[in-house]
């Protein structure tokens, strides 16, 4: 794969992970308002963390794309990753229900790891990527389940 190739995938994935970000931005007011768990960073930090792991992420389907390991199960498991990320954001900032987004951080969290556990044994750069990413997941559901209890 050419580095031009490699450039757009990269850019691809990253707004594709970045596309629930765009749609519903920032929960404003009413996101401002909720009872938080101990440990809550600052509003401003999120966006900038999740850039930073959605390039990660990105980097990742690069590296998988470029040594031909990006096939089947693989793909599929980066879409249902996708694919609950993208209903946490929804059900989260969008509808403000706050006990099905905290589910949907399970998910997340799993398939995260599922993707580390299935990458490792094939391209170890591609799946210590994911790390980060499986770190913030689960403080993002430790958040996500704490701002439920405060708020139900």
């Amino acid at each position: 794969m050419k580095i031009g190739t490699s450039a757009l995938l990269f850019f691809a994935v990253f707004g594709i992970y970045s596309w629930a970000g765009f749609l519903y931005p920032e929960g404003g007011e009413w996101l401002e308002a909720l009872a938080k768990p101990p440990g809550t960073l600052p509003a401003g930090v999120f966006s900038a963390v999740w850039g930073i792991l959605y390039a990660l992420v990105s980097l990742s389907i690069v590296q998988l794309a470029r040594s031909r390991q990006m096939y089947g199960e693989t793909f599929l498991m980066f879409f249902i990753n996708w694919a609950v990320n993208q209903v946490h954001t929804w059900l989260f900032i969008e509808k403000h229900l706050l006990l099905p987004a905290a589910i949907d951080t399970i998910p997340v969290a799993y398939s995260t790891w599922l993707l580390i556990r299935l990458i490792h044994p094939r391209h170890r750069v591609a799946a210590y990527l994911l790390v980060p990413y499986l770190v913030w997941s689960l403080y993002a559901a430790y958040l996500a389940w704490g701002i439920y209890l405060l708020n139900r």
